[in-house]
């Protein structure tokens, strides 16, 4: 990933605007999803890597009371902050939020164990992603969970496509998304867990408006720059025709068992 598409990969305050657009078109409920493959229980202590502002966080916090504790990592300070807001606003006191860094939170958690380890769109930017779901093994209970979460092969497909049509040179124009892991890493990261689990979430996103689209489109890491103003205007005439934008979203889950 080249730096500027992993800026806004990582970007806090972009994070929290494509989370905006994302919620506000979705058909389904990511967090409702990842809570039917792993329930939250009271009582069960939770990490969640690269917790973004608390998308998951926030709603298994609730679920693990009374008694469980959340923790949430972030390199992103305004992420961190809004996890915090998110937490006051909304009385609770069981979660915890810290920076950190996705390449070194085994050796800065040593010594911590956890029930569940989540990590949504977040561990694919790990340097070593396949030895780092196996390191996370170290921080789980007997029988914990870790359950990962990313962008599955033909996500984003309407907008790509779009960008395609615009796009005149065609090295720079985008790939087909892929499962963020494949088959193979899977399988070489789970032989040290008792046992692992594939699930997929089709969904689709509704943009209702220009704005919408462009603002999603503009805080992603399919953004080109240069090709802003194309994708500006066949953006404006797709809206002259049409009265939203739809795009599919793939997700792909992979529940890993100690």
């Amino acid at each position: 990933m080249c730096e500027t598409k992993r800026k806004l990969e990582t970007d806090g305050y972009a994070h929290q605007s494509r989370e905006q657009f994302n919620a506000a078109g979705a058909q389904k409920s990511l967090e409702h999803w990842a809570m039917s493959i792993v329930p939250p229980r009271p009582g069960m202590m939770l990490l969640d890597i690269g917790c973004g502002t608390g998308k998951l966080l926030a709603p298994y916090s609730q679920k693990i009371l009374p008694g469980g504790k959340a923790l949430g990592i972030d390199i992103a300070p305004e992420s961190i902050d809004k996890v915090c807001e998110r937490a006051r606003q909304a009385g609770l006191e069981n979660i915890e939020a810290r920076l950190g860094n996705i390449d070194t939170i085994v050796n800065d958690l040593q010594g911590q164990t956890f029930d569940l380890i989540v990590s949504s769109y977040a561990i694919f930017h790990a340097t070593d992603m396949v030895g780092l779901i196996k390191d996370l093994r170290s921080l789980l209970v007997d029988q914990g969970q870790l359950f990962i979460c990313g962008p599955g092969e033909g996500t984003n497909r309407e907008m790509l496509q779009l960008l395609n049509r615009v796009i005149v040179n065609p090295a720079s124009r985008p790939n087909p998304q892929q499962d963020f892991i494949s088959i193979v890493q899977i399988a070489e990261a789970a032989r040290d867990y008792a046992s692992v689990e594939t699930s997929r979430l089709m969904n689709e996103i509704r943009f209702k408006t220009p704005h919408a689209l462009l603002g999603w489109w503009r805080n992603h890491s399919s953004h080109i720059p240069s090709a802003d103003h194309d994708v500006d205007q066949a953006v404006t005439k797709h809206f002259k025709l049409l009265d939203e934008f739809r795009m599919t979203k793939n997700v792909l889950g992979v529940l890993f068992k100690k």
